[in-house]
């Protein structure tokens, strides 16, 4: 049985691959890093009741593995991912987790699958695609058992920053090509419609609940999946994340909690 090894934070990307994966004859091992996150809690309930869901499926034709928490501080500063991480971020968006996500890689001699698929929204998409070429995979793990799809950087394609944040992982098929709402459709389609909502995204709770103004929720509403916040999350991401005033307000009240609190 092949073993896929892959990041998980109980998010509605990488959860999906995790149902896709379960209707196919592999041993799944996930990964989850401890940043000291507010949503922890939250992130270990949602993959706490997917697990639940995934092994009371009928169909589930994978093995799960116990999930392997990692913390933040255990993983060891590497120079080189740090220095290539720097240039793309002075170039673009880009995620603070990456770098830690390629250390882990790096230390542990691990290819990891990790949740990525296409944003217009994203200023990174565009940078993404135009840096780091990525070749299709598409291989039959067993007579009539399924095929197992993904894509991998193409080193002789792709810039020298790039694989070395990027070329230690592979990305899913088809999640890697569709947008978040061509997800909620394939989540249905292989029947697990149900996990769409025990998913979290949110970085900054609020009162137990998605908060609307985090980046995160900021991206969902984007993508046309408000209907995964409350409805008071929606109307705070009215107030502050989708006007011009809005924004200059929240920036300015980020700046005082995080001179007094943080």
């Amino acid at each position: 049985m092949e073993r896929i090894d892959i990041l998980w934070t109980g998010g509605f990307d990488s959860s999906y691959r995790m149902c896709q994966l379960s209707l196919l004859p592999v041993e799944i091992q996930a990964y989850y890093i401890d940043a000291g996150k507010k949503s922890y809690s939250q992130e270990m309930k949602a993959m706490t009741d997917i697990v639940a869901h995934i092994q009371a499926n009928p169909s589930k034709k994978c093995k799960l593995l116990p999930l392997v928490i990692v913390k933040l501080e255990d993983i060891a500063p590497d120079k080189q991912i740090e220095d290539s991480y720097n240039r793309i971020r002075s170039e673009t968006i880009l995620g603070s987790q990456y770098e830690w996500f390629a250390r882990f890689a790096k230390q542990s001699g691990l290819i990891l699958e990790i949740g990525f698929e296409t944003d217009s929204n994203s200023v990174f998409d565009e940078y993404f695609t135009s840096h780091l070429t990525c070749r299709q995979i598409s291989r039959p793990l067993s007579e009539e058992e399924g095929i197992l799809e993904y894509c991998e950087p193409d080193r002789e394609r792709s810039t020298e920053d790039m694989m070395t944040l990027f070329g230690s992982f592979r990305f899913g098929l088809p999640l890697y090509e569709m947008t978040k709402l061509q997800t909620k459709e394939s989540y249905k389609a292989i029947g697990y419609e149900t996990v769409i909502s025990m998913t979290w995204f949110c970085a900054h709770p609020l009162m137990g609940k998605p908060c609307g103004m985090c980046n995160p929720c900021s991206t969902v509403m984007k993508a046309g999946m408000g209907f995964r916040l409350p409805f008071l999350a929606r109307i705070l991401y009215y107030l502050f994340k989708a006007n011009r005033i809005g924004r200059y307000v929240d920036g300015k009240l980020k700046v005082i909690y995080n001179r007094n609190w943080r």
